[in-house]
């Protein structure tokens, strides 16, 4: 179930997207009564006018307009009022009794009102030299086929001569107490209805939907909240995860009918259905421009794909990615207290091992391709999951879970004067655009991570783990939404498709991505770095070294310099050059050298160890093999290692094995590197092994996390500042003396 298929891989690059509306002929826009209608009953002549400016300009531009109005009843309302006014005779106002109820009779207000609308219709497209018509229908004309057969000659006709068709459901004589359901299984209930309706019967390619809001909403507008979050890309199982208001104060619709409409358009093959606010100043032509408003509707939908196909980036896209990515991280952290984030983290990896061996399979598929299309060795054995790997996977992602909260952990409190107290707190750092390559393990990690610290997910793998990382990510949303019942959104983790979108994504700028950090080979993340403005946390190389000291034992020296290379060779944390003490006895060397190569080790040597060892010289003292490769060189002291890995290091995990305690210390403190060891392997620079459950990656970097990066990286901190007492805190107090500073450390607990 959440395997994508490779026949559902090729419908989703297929899929329309904002950039081809721009494309689509034939366009029916339907303009909801609240459009048309101010509050207090009276015609919106400026919103209206715009709207027909618009619909001109499409027509004048070769597109063919059909327009579905509402507003007849309303219009008529004011008009059978304004009637009744004049009708009421003079007692029964001088009695208080007031004119005729009119709002009763549906019928006699949609007869007022028609003729009124259309009126004013003619007047409008008539400033633009556009001609209209207007058709009126009812249930009966999509009861029969000869009737469906009339209306589309018509409409054709009209839009062959460019004529501009304005259609409406005739109240008048409708005999409709229930909605109409065809042979096809289509309702017509209301105008979204009818626009559905009359979609497909003319073979409508875009339909616009126009209200009194910005498209769908996540959840309806409150006091609290009167602007929630846009669903700008409408996926089919977001109806789950939907709370529909109320409908218009004037429509006989809601939100609710234009979801049904747009869903049932779209299975009669129209090709997108956009939802969007009328009020809006040139809604019509952004959308067809391509521009990020409202809520699309296509079949297999593919929001990171939006500009894949078309090859020319919307930048527009790309900002409102990430800006929904930022709402869902602050909807996380209001929706979810810190044991409400620890139980979604410990249900995704209840998850993940209940869904094994649909991941387990799709993972099969990605590693078999991989070796048909000839990837590199190394990526092939980190793109390789097993039920051992999810087990622990699982396992470092609840020790996540169990972990102390790392969002409002206080770091410092100050008075700084009586009655003014300071506040140093972590908070999530924001929006994480994360690039990997090959392991898809890095997925679930990294998503654990985010979640527990309050961080939105922009997440990027490598086309060899396609179908592994779909699965993961469907695995991993569909708990989400499903524990939170929609309460965070799904843009909190997304997952982008092409190359392309991250190079527009890395073209942002840090108002809307905080941090990007890759995993992945030295190409990878020098070109990131060479690619943003945003800061980057991460590493290019990971070409760790050991020295083996005289006063090493060597036994230790042995077993730690094997499982430093053979434990898992292509991971970053595998040791890349052995750095032999010259003073070490030459067969204590020689049984080092067979222990690798019984381990299948192949032994490369700097300029001194290929000549006394006879070994093939290595290509470069920084080359990192990733696979079961290793170079050997000899100094000829502590100082001489502590230069030679300043040199040529990557400043990621290094380590010395002695018993001379202080030759350790001088190493430890002098090697310039993220993780610096003693008598141990170099593989254990891992934020599992560190006990961080799990890590988002490894930097190298000198920002504010370095080593291995877990949670306490992925937070920031902010200030709080509280006044207390009856005066008010004013800096001009402490100026001219009337308080003093105190600045007096407090001790760490909450205010």
């Amino acid at each position: 179930p959440h395997q994508p298929t490779q026949q559902s891989l090729k419908r989703r690059r297929m899929s329309i997207t904002r950039s081809d509306l721009k494309n689509l002929k034939r366009i029916l826009v339907k303009i909801g009564t609240s459009c048309i209608i101010h509050s207090d009953g009276s015609v919106a002549l400026g919103r209206l006018g715009n709207l027909v400016e618009q619909l001109c300009y499409f027509r004048k531009n070769g597109k063919e307009v059909i327009l579905v109005t509402s507003g007849a009843v309303g219009m008529g309302t004011m008009k059978l009022h304004q009637q009744a006014l004049l009708s009421t005779p003079l007692r029964n106002h001088i009695h208080g009794m007031g004119p005729m109820n009119v709002a009763a009779d549906t019928r006699a207000r949609a007869a007022a009102g028609q003729s009124s609308l259309m009126a004013l219709y003619e007047i409008l497209f008539s400033q633009k030299q556009v001609d209209v018509a207007q058709v009126l229908l009812t249930d009966e004309d999509f009861q029969s086929t000869e009737r469906r057969a009339n209306l589309r000659s018509t409409l054709d006709a009209l839009l062959q001569l460019g004529i501009v068709p304005i259609l409406n459901e005739n109240d008048v004589i409708s005999t409709r107490k229930t909605p109409l359901r065809d042979e096809g299984g289509k309702v017509l209930w209301d105008n979204d209805s009818l626009a559905m309706l009359v979609s497909h019967e003319i073979g409508v390619e875009l339909m616009v939907l126009l209200s009194d809001v910005d498209g769908l909403y996540r959840f309806p507008p409150s006091p609290e909240n009167p602007k929630p979050p846009v669903i700008h890309t409408f996926f089919p199982d977001d109806t789950i995860n939907i709370t529909v208001g109320e409908k218009s104060r004037v429509g006989r619709g809601g939100m609710q009918a234009k979801i049904d409409a747009a869903l049932k358009s779209l299975s009669h093959d129209v090709k997108a259905v956009v939802i969007a606010s009328g009020y809006r100043n040139d809604t019509l032509r952004d959308i067809v421009d391509g521009k990020l408003v409202g809520t699309i509707f296509v079949s297999n939908p593919v929001r990171e794909d939006a500009n894949a196909e078309s090859g020319s980036p919307d930048r527009v896209f790309y900002q409102q990615l990430a800006t929904d990515a930022r709402e869902a991280s602050r909807a996380l952290q209001s929706a979810l207290n810190a044991s409400e984030r620890a139980g979604l983290i410990n249900a995704i990896a209840d998850a993940l091992l209940e869904n094994k061996d649909e991941i387990l399979s799709a993972n099969k598929k990605d590693v078999e391709q991989a070796k048909l299309t000839g990837v590199a060795t190394p990526l092939q054995s980190r793109l390789v999951l097993s039920e051992s790997k999810l087990k622990t996977l699982a396992a470092g992602i609840r020790q996540i879970a169990e972990g102390a909260d790392p969002i409002g952990r206080v770091l410092a409190r100050t008075e700084i004067s009586e009655g003014l107290m300071l506040q140093q707190e972590t908070v999530p750092i924001g929006v994480l655009l994360v690039i990997f390559e090959s392991r898809p393990d890095v997925l679930p990690q990294v998503v654990a991570l985010a979640l527990r610290s309050g961080n939105a997910l922009l997440l990027k793998g490598g086309k060899e783990a396609t179908l592994s990382n779909h699965t993961l990510h469907s695995v991993i949303t569909s708990t989400i939404q499903r524990v939170t019942k929609g309460r965070v959104p799904r843009e909190i983790v997304s997952l982008i498709e092409t190359r392309q979108a991250i190079d527009d994504l890395l073209k942002l700028d840090s108002s809307y991505i905080d941090l990007v950090i890759p995993r992945g080979s030295a190409d990878l993340v020098k070109h990131i770095q060479n690619s943003t403005r945003v800061p980057v946390l991460g590493h290019s190389e990971g070409v760790c070294h050991i020295f083996v000291d005289r006063a090493a034992n060597m036994e230790k020296a042995v077993s730690i310099v094997v499982d430093a290379k053979t434990d898992y060779p292509a991971a970053c944390n595998s040791v890349e050059t052995i750095l032999l003490h010259s003073d070490i006895p030459r067969d204590h060397v020689e049984k080092l050298v067979r222990a690798l190569q019984a381990a299948k080790v192949k032994i490369f040597g700097g300029p001194r160890a290929a000549q006394v060892l006879a070994l093939p010289r290595a290509e470069s003292f920084r080359h990192e093999y990733s696979d079961l490769g290793v170079t050997v060189e000899f100094v000829d002291s502590v100082g001489d290692a502590i230069r030679h890995i300043n040199t040529y290091g990557s400043s990621h995990t290094d380590a010395i094995i002695t018993e001379d305690e202080a030759v350790a210390q001088r190493f430890l403190g002098e090697v310039d590197s993220a993780c610096v060891f003693h008598n141990c392997s170099t593989r254990f620079a891992d934020g599992y092994r560190f006990g961080l459950g799990a890590e988002v990656g490894i930097s190298t970097s000198r920002i504010h996390a370095r080593g291995p990066v877990g949670i306490d990286g992925l937070t920031t901190t902010k200030w709080r500042l509280v006044g207390a007492g009856p005066s008010p805190q004013i800096v001009a107090d402490y100026s001219n003396g009337t308080k003093k500073y105190t600045h007096r450390v407090l001790p760490l607990s909450k205010l």
